[in-house]
């Protein structure tokens, strides 16, 4: 995951989310717990296929990028 968040900056992505079973292992890397309808149109509208839509019980979380900030 830190690779990744590496890659993110590096490419100039300035925010990252996730939607995850397992809130504690992103939160540790720093990600903040956000309501889900904060996150961009396009991903609801791959959810609107999914079985447990609208009672996902998966949870929004979102980080930072900062430019001089590395992922060791």
């Amino acid at each position: 995951m830190k690779t990744c968040l590496n890659e993110a900056k590096n490419m100039g992505v300035s925010r990252v989310f996730t939607l995850t079973y397992k809130p504690e292992f992103f939160s540790k890397l720093g990600f903040k717990k956000i309501d889900k309808e904060e996150l961009p149109h396009k991903i609801w509208s791959e959810c609107v296929s999914c079985p447990k839509f609208p009672d996902c019980d998966e949870v929004a979380l979102i980080i930072k990028i900062h430019a001089k900030k590395q992922f060791i």
